[in-house]
């Protein structure tokens, strides 16, 4: 049965999504030291390296493991970063080099932005993935105890 979306269950999944948004980039921004900004553009650069394969119904024989492979991974421009994050490009750009600085993201021969399976094996982010389950867990518990009625 499909929930009627009043303006109720509207706010409540407003809610709920902003406390978890708020708490996935809290845990990132704990990994790179207070800079909000950096952590959403290491967010985004991870999510569009795979997005074109969990958009697909069976993107779960891609994995090699607990990852996909770095070989289906697709590198992602500055300037899609920019925009996707809706900031500017020669600010994504220091954020870019700012990362792969660190360790946290590779840039390609054509100038893409990549991070790999093993930037994501990193003890750090692997301790904010541990911590996020937790987080998702709460979304999904508060999504499924909206109430019916309102």
């Amino acid at each position: 049965m499909r929930r009627k979306r009043t303006a109720f269950i509207e706010r409540h999944y407003m809610s709920l999504g902003a406390d978890y948004a708020l708490r996935l980039v809290r845990l990132f921004t704990d990994v790179f030291e207070g800079d909000v900004a950096l952590a959403l553009v290491f967010i985004a650069a991870a999510q569009a390296g795979t997005q074109h394969l969990r958009r697909s119904a069976n993107f779960h024989e891609a994995f090699d493991g607990e990852f996909f492979p770095d070989e289906v991974r697709r590198p992602v421009s500055v300037s899609s970063l920019a925009r996707s994050l809706a900031i500017p490009v020669e600010t994504t750009r220091r954020y870019v080099i700012k990362l792969t600085a660190l360790g946290y993201a590779q840039r390609t021969e054509r100038g893409g932005v990549i991070v790999t399976a093993d930037m994501l094996r990193r003890e750090d982010v692997a301790q904010v993935a541990s911590a996020n389950a937790v987080n998702m867990l709460q979304l999904i518990n508060g999504l499924t105890r909206a109430p019916a009625n309102r």
